[in-house]
């Protein structure tokens, strides 16, 4: 099965929800970030003034083989979403090893001449995306730079809790027992984890609040356009299926949260808050070792710590996935090279 042949053609989100969904089915590994609820939702509160750019490749058979989200602002062309929301980018592509869908956008994109730029950001290590778009790009002259953006902590999921725990590093693993007598000794301690739209979306001023309260940088990061589009992402993936919104609660007060989205077997931790009064009782990092109890419970395969090199993903058995940002700046003689 191969692209190319039937060309590539520019789509809406309205005209492209089938082929969406039957492409995300055959994808190898999906996140939340690739769903249309996501993508939509995201350039209805941030679009602005950029242009949408919904590229559709088909095989030869005429089936949408690969949907690459992108828009354009001014001269550079990017993945739909910043890296201040999205932590994973990717085109979605139901045969990522095969070059040949990749050759299409890139060609696509090198006849749109008003293009200077190209920015993929947030590409996880093991993405064939790396390679083939550079490997496309270079071709028709474009000059190509690839360099690590972040890392993304991430933990295999044994079995069983008792299994998992016994996996963590010696003092970890002593500290982390530690801190779960000590906070069970505080009183009624308990995990509340909704996963209903009515419930998270009356609950999500609770998230907000512990949010803010957490670090001054939290406080920073959440305006209120950032607060609107998480309130509203959380119960629209709820309606999926897909969003978990946790509490750990003692003596009846909610300390700390975490927001995390399930796709397939792996659970993406999104953001979390805690209520510093409480940074004795380690409320926030136990909330997230909680949550990877759940996780073992439901049978995911992954815990997933998403972008950023935070202490606790260490202590709590995470292991760095590297993040890379491919920038392609089109050279004067690419321009006469459009096919």
């Amino acid at each position: 099965m191969t692209c190319c042949s039937a060309g590539i053609e520019h789509g809406t989100f309205e005209s492209l929800v089938d082929h969406w969904q039957l492409v995300l089915e055959d994808c190898a590994e999906t996140t939340f970030f690739d769903s249309q609820i996501w993508q939509k939702t995201w350039w209805s509160e941030f679009g602005n003034d950029s242009e949408l750019k919904l590229l559709m490749v088909r095989s030869d058979a005429g089936d949408v083989n690969m949907i690459a989200p992108l828009m354009v602002d001014g001269s550079v062309i990017s993945f739909l979403g910043s890296t201040d929301l999205v932590d994973y980018h990717d085109f979605l592509s139901r045969d990522r090893l095969s070059p040949n869908c990749i050759q299409s956008v890139v060609s696509a994109v090198n006849e749109m001449l008003e293009i200077d730029t190209i920015l993929l950001q947030s590409l996880p290590g093991n993405s064939p995306t790396i390679t083939q778009f550079r490997d496309a790009a270079e071709q028709l002259g474009w000059q190509v730079e690839i360099e690590q953006e972040d890392v993304a902590p991430r933990l295999e999921l044994p079995a069983t809790w008792d299994e998992y725990v016994s996996s963590l590093r010696k003092k970890d693993r002593h500290e982390l027992r530690r801190k779960l007598r000590r906070l069970e000794a505080a009183g009624d301690v308990k995990q509340v984890e909704l996963t209903s739209p009515a419930d998270i979306e009356t609950s999500m001023d609770d998230f907000m609040r512990l949010h803010r309260m957490s670090t001054v940088d939290k406080k920073e990061f959440m305006t209120h356009e950032r607060e609107q589009f998480f309130c509203k992402i959380a119960v629209e993936l709820a309606r999926e299926g897909s969003t978990r919104l946790c509490f750990l609660e003692v003596n009846g007060e909610r300390e700390a949260t975490s927001l995390s989205f399930v796709s397939g077997n792996v659970r993406y931790l999104y953001n979390s808050g805690y209520n510093p009064a409480q940074s004795n009782l380690s409320v926030g990092l136990l909330n997230h070792a909680l949550a990877i109890k759940s996780s073992i419970e439901a049978g995911h395969r992954i815990f997933d710590f998403m972008r950023g090199n935070e202490s606790y993903k260490y202590h709590l058995g995470g292991v760095d996935r590297q993040i890379f940002a491919l920038s392609a700046t089109r050279v004067s003689s690419g321009k006469t090279q459009a096919k």
